[in-house]
This record gives structure tokens, C-alpha cells and sequence, in this order.
């Protein structure tokens, strides 16, 4: 049977505003998709709450016992997460090479790709987000289970390799929940390590694909999560993916339709990234390129080979102050 999806989406329309980027301010309506997120939702009341449901308070102990024991009796055994992302595989050289060295051209030609900018500036003068080294950090929330997670990971990959270098880096897919876009093809951020010279990554995977726990945010993420992750820089609270440059920007969603990977394996969306006609590769490149301008953003545009070149220092240009 069926896993029940515990997650939407929540697609706006072409043509409506996206979340402000500032209070009392809107972007204007774009003719690009929006941004897709997986989305907590409300779960209905259980029938046995129900005022109708039961004649007599010993009927309720009696029936609780035995749900109990039988409950007891079907638990499986409890999955260790270690394990279960230990099951996932080093990510093929092949397909390292492709989505950590897209051709500078193939970048240039395509631009946003058809995204519309997804930084959400950050109002006030909020304290900078540093690493443990006193870099610039990005900040990255989502769960291996989340197929708009798997789809913004190629994104986040390709940006984030353009100023360091991914280590340990695994492969995963979505959960298989035929419901919920199932076995999106992806990598993992849990496992793996981040070195650069210019930020830091602190990314948290909180769930593997088959939902069992990962990691959990620190007390000082979660409050990163807590403040920033609603209105006025996300449409919706509380989904992922979601992250935070330097608590100067903020991006909720993916860029990427996760619906364009359907049946692609890894080796055949890495191989779309050397094609700028690609209709798979244009927004998975155009959202990196976003990214990558709002860590030029971060870092002083260094590296002035990634920050310069086009098309970040246009992008870059177009992206609101905060």
C-alpha cells in the first residue's frame, strides 16, 4: 500500500505575485513558473475523536489494551539512519564531473533559464550568518523523502561548486510515493562535507526517503527556520526546501519542476547540463545561476572568475538590496 503523502505542493499561477520582498512591497507578476516546496498539511482528526465514536468509557480502556498489544505486535523494527543512508551510493564520477563543471558558455546561454529571481531579500539589519570560520554560511533545510528537494539540489550543487568543492557527496531519490511525484533522482547533502575559501554550507537533511530521521536543526537553525521561513519571504510556513544566504536572502522552494526528472536517471539529467537547449537543463542551470549571484552577493564577488563572468554579474544586478 501506499505511503500517505504528507506533503502538497503549492504551484502560483504565471501571472500572480510571488511572496514580497520586503514588507509592504510586492515583485512584479512574472510570466515564469513559480517556486515549488513541499508543504506540511493539516492532518483531519482521527475517526476515534469523534463524540459518536464510542458508548462507554470502559469500551475505550478495553479497546485501547487491545490496539495496544496488536499495535506492539506489528511495530517493525526500528531503522537506523546511519544504515539506511550508508545504502546510498557515492555519486558517480561522471556524473560529479558534469553538474560541478557546466560549461561557462552553456551558463552564459542560458541565463535565469526562465526562472524568475527567488531571493527574497531580508528587511532590517539582521546579524550576518557566519560559519565556524567566520564565512559567509548557506544555510540549506530539506529531506531526501522531498522530490522538490531532489529537484533543487542539482541547482544547489552546480552553485555551490563554483566556489568550493563537495566531498563524500551521495546519491538518493525522492520517496516513492506514487502520489508525490515519486523517485525524483538526486543526491544527498547528509554525509557529505563542503570545503571553500569563501563560505561555509550547513546543510540538514532531517529525513531519509523512506521518512526515517536524519538530522535535526541546532536551536539557533531552527530559529533561522522559524522566523524566516513564512510570510513575507515564503507563501507558505514551515516547507522545504528552504534556505538562507548569510541572512541576507532567503529562497523557499525549488526552481526546478521536479516533474521534468520523472523517468530521467542521474546519468541522463547530468548529460542535459552540456545542452543549453535543454529544457531540463535551462532552469536546473538558470536557478544556480540565482544562487550563485546571491552568494557573489555574500562574498564580495569573489571569486571574481565566477562573479564577473556572464551571466552572474547581470543577475546579480537584478537582485533587490537588502
Amino acid at each position: 500500500m501506499a505511503r500517505p503523502s504528507k506533503r502538497r505542493r503549492e504551484n502560483v499561477p504565471a501571472g500572480r505575485s510571488v511572496p514580497s520582498r520586503t514588507p509592504g512591497s510586492t515583485r512584479p507578476a512574472s510570466s515564469t513558473p513559480s517556486r515549488y516546496r513541499t508543504q506540511r498539511v493539516q492532518v483531519p482528526r482521527p475517526w476515534w475523536q469523534s463524540p459518536w465514536a464510542w458508548g462507554s468509557a470502559a469500551t475505550v480502556v478495553v479497546l485501547a489494551v487491545v490496539v495496544v498489544f496488536i499495535v506492539l505486535g506489528l511495530q517493525p523494527a526500528p531503522k537506523s539512519s546511519t544504515a539506511s543512508s550508508s545504502s546510498n551510493q557515492l555519486a558517480p564520477a561522471s556524473v560529479l564531473a558534469a553538474v560541478t563543471g557546466v560549461s561557462p558558455s552553456v551558463s552564459s546561454t542560458i541565463g535565469a533559464g526562465g526562472v524568475a529571481d527567488p531571493l527574497e531579500a531580508i528587511s532590517g539589519s539582521p546579524s550576518a550568518l557566519t560559519g565556524s570560520g567566520g564565512k559567509p554560511e548557506v544555510f540549506y533545510l530539506g529531506a531526501d523523502y522531498c522530490p522538490y528537494c531532489a529537484a533543487e539540489r542539482w541547482s544547489v550543487v552546480i552553485a555551490l561548486s563554483r566556489f568550493g568543492t563537495f566531498s563524500n557527496l551521495h546519491i538518493t531519490k525522492s520517496d516513492s510515493n506514487p502520489d508525490d511525484i515519486p523517485n525524483t533522482n538526486t543526491f544527498t547533502f547528509y554525509g557529505s562535507s563542503y570545503s571553500s575559501s569563501y563560505l561555509d554550507f550547513a546543510p540538514i537533511e532531517t529525513a531519509d526517503r523512506n521518512d526515517n530521521p536524519l538530522q535535526k536543526p541546532t536551536a539557533a537553525e531552527q530559529a533561522l527556520v522559524t522566523t524566516y521561513d513564512t510570510t513575507p519571504y515564503s507563501a507558505t510556513t514551515g516547507g522545504i526546501p528552504f534556505q538562507d544566504l548569510g541572512n541576507r536572502y532567503i529562497l523557499s522552494g525549488s526552481g526546478v519542476n521536479p516533474e521534468l526528472l520523472q523517468g530521467m536517471s542521474w546519468q541522463q539529467i547530468a548529460a542535459t547540463l552540456t545542452d543549453a537547449t535543454s529544457t531540463v537543463a535551462q532552469p536546473i542551470i538558470g536557478n544556480a545561476n540565482w544562487i550563485t549571484a546571491g552568494i557573489c552577493k555574500l562574498t564580495g564577488d569573489q571569486p571574481g572568475s565566477v562573479c564577473s563572468a556572464a551571466p552572474i554579474a547581470s543577475l546579480e544586478g537584478q537582485i533587490a538590496s537588502s
